[in-house]
């Protein structure tokens, strides 16, 4: 029984799997269907990233993704349509579902999620002061070759250094208050690297969602110059692309 005596409807995995189109989507988080359909196109990570777990479970993304569970609970309620049966929630979880949530479990315990500021303020810190004198170093010493390679090499380990530390503030992992972490991965990524750091979410964000999932992770785009995985030649075959995937075995060294 829910709340107020009313009666909670219970669905099975095969049922809400079916749910998994444009314009009607739901996912499972702890064992409760939520109705994204609407939702998705306000959802702040991105209407992408919560749809392609479109009639699937989506708690370990839902976990890995939202720091504080609870506070995002709340806005769970408008759109909860139901729960899983019972049965399918204890016997659907695949070993490598179990592998992983005891692995988080471990992790966290042995506190590897807690952030070290010093750490962040110094990393921060070197890749101010490495931009600023890339700057002076033309200002006092003029655009001569060796200071101009002298002021290429300190600006591009600045750009190297950057694209990693803006990941984690990205990822909104390193403050309990996320405000500061879009601060300043708003500076980092959009000020000092130049690039648009909402954009970086939207790819990045589906990449952790269904890393190297085909047509759902843009990191493994490989715009069948390469035929890999169990999907894809099947696509090829059916598309008879004139792309020259055949000769893969050739070019396939140069991505090494």
């Amino acid at each position: 029984m829910g709340k107020g005596g009313k009666q909670v409807q219970k669905f099975t995995r095969e049922e809400i799997s079916k749910h998994d189109r444009q314009g009607d989507k739901w996912i499972i988080i702890d064992g409760e269907v939520y109705n994204i359909t609407h939702w998705a196109r306000k959802h702040p990570g991105g209407s992408k990233v919560i749809s392609h777990y479109a009639g699937q479970d989506a708690t370990d993304a839902f976990t890995a993704f939202h720091n504080n569970k609870e506070d995002i609970r709340k806005y769970l309620k408008a759109i909860h349509v139901g729960s899983v049966v019972e049965t399918d929630i204890k016997t659907k979880h695949s070993d490598i579902e179990h592998d992983f949530r005891r692995l988080r479990e471990t992790a966290e315990n042995m506190d590897l999620f807690k952030p070290s500021y010093l750490f962040y303020a110094v990393h921060l810190g070197h890749i101010l002061l490495m931009e600023v004198l890339a700057y002076v170093t033309l200002y006092y010493f003029g655009t001569g070759w060796i200071p101009f390679l002298v002021s290429v090499l300190l600006y591009s380990t600045v750009q190297a250094q950057t694209g990693w530390l803006q990941h984690d503030f990205g990822h909104l992992s390193v403050f309990k208050n996320s405000a500061i972490d879009h601060f300043i991965h708003f500076f980092t990524m959009g000020f000092t690297k130049g690039a648009s750091p909402s954009w970086w979410n939207h790819m990045h964000y589906q990449h952790h969602a269904k890393p190297n999932v085909m047509d759902k992770d843009p990191d493994v785009r490989v715009e069948k110059l390469f035929v890999v995985g169990e999907k894809m030649p099947v696509e090829m075959a059916k598309n008879k692309s004139s792309m020259p995937y055949n000769w893969q075995h050739r070019y396939f060294f140069v991505s090494k």
